[in-house]
This record gives structure tokens, sequence and C-alpha cells, in this order.
């Protein structure tokens, strides 16, 4: 049965796909399948999507119950402005390590045709979304299409918001996964995030 939210979202994508101007992209706007799902997580030389960058990217698939890390993707992109010391403290990504990374266009065309059109989960994954719609945008017109699953939300709702009042613990990727007892395995670090958001999220999902 279609939600309001997906009715919102087959609306949206709609009117994006009219200034769609790759045509090659348009299976994006499909309708996804119920058991696919991509997670995405990406590193960035800060939060500002206006004045910050992205350096890297990373994709895993999930089919069923299986999280497939063989044909996962982590993307090292060449940002416009080398990141600072204050922030290679965070994401550990150096200006050697980046200086010869993909360009935009050359990260979007690995990725758009990996993200297809499944839905994409993430952790907190508004703000991945704020980096990378910008560049999709420029690209091919339009920002991505899919439909975005933040696994906060699902685990507020698996933890019946027992969680309200104790600071930041849903705000955090580490103490999700604490708690549903995944590994960790070394945060800020976009493949790493992206395989334990897969794993709280097959935990968490309906």
């Amino acid at each position: 049965m279609m939600t309001i939210s997906d009715t919102v979202h087959r609306l949206k994508a709609s009117w994006h796909q009219r200034h769609l101007s790759r045509p090659e992209y348009a299976f994006m706007f499909e309708p996804a399948a119920k058991d696919e799902w991509v997670v995405i997580d990406c590193e960035m030389t800060g939060l500002n999507a206006k004045k910050n960058h992205l350096l890297s990217v990373a994709a895993i698939h999930i089919d069923g119950s299986v999280i497939d890390t063989a044909q996962g993707l982590h993307l090292i992109c060449r940002p416009p402005m080398m990141p600072t010391e204050d922030t290679i403290i965070i994401h550990g990504l150096r200006p050697l390590d980046v200086e010869y990374g993909l360009s935009y266009e050359q990260m979007l065309q690995i990725l758009l045709p990996f993200i297809g059109n499944r839905r994409i989960v993430g952790f907190c994954p508004q703000l991945d979304m704020s980096f990378l719609n910008p560049l999709a945008k420029t690209y091919m017109g339009t920002p991505l299409p899919n439909p975005v699953i933040d696994i906060r939300h699902l685990y507020n709702r698996y933890s019946g918001d027992r969680t309200q009042g104790v600071a930041h613990q849903a705000q955090q990727l580490t103490a999700i996964c604490e708690s549903l007892d995944i590994p960790e395995l070394g945060a800020h670090d976009a493949y790493n995030d992206a395989l334990m958001t897969a794993m709280a999220f097959l935990h968490l999902k309906p």
C-alpha cells in the first residue's frame, strides 16, 4: 500500500525526471525493488555543503539480507581545495591521498549506475545528500531521485524512543552499533561507516 510519503516522493521524482539532461540515467527513476538498497556514506572537508567539499564516497549494496561487500565502492575524489590539518584529524584523508583522486564527474559516472533505482540508506543521509545532490544536478540536471532512509529514524522506532532524553545517543552511529552488538570498524572512514550502517539497517529494517 502506497503511503502519503511514497506519493509525495513519486510526484517529486516525476517532476525531477522532466529536467533530466542525460536520458541514459532514466533507469534511476524506475520504482525500486522491494528488497534492494544501497548504503552510502561520504567524507567531506566539513559539514557545510556550500563551503566544504566532498572527499570520498562509499557505497554498498544490500540484497535481501545479504550485504554485498565484494562489489562495494570506495571512491576517493579530488576536491577543489585540499583538506586542512584540522579536518584530516577526523577523516584521515591527506592532500596526498586525494590529489590524484577522481574528478566529481568521474565519480558520478561510477556511482550513479551503482546506485541505480535502489533506495538509499544512510546514517544522517541528509548531510551526504546535501553534497551529492548539487553535483548530480550539475551533471545530469536533477538531484538523486531515490527514496532515502535514515537509520536514526529506524533506531528510534526500534527503541521505542527510549533514547529520548539521553544526550545524542541516536545521533552517533557507534552508539547505535554498540546497542545492536555490531562491531566498531573505525568511525569516520566512509567504507567502514557504510558497512556498519548496512549491518545496523539489517537489524532495524521493518
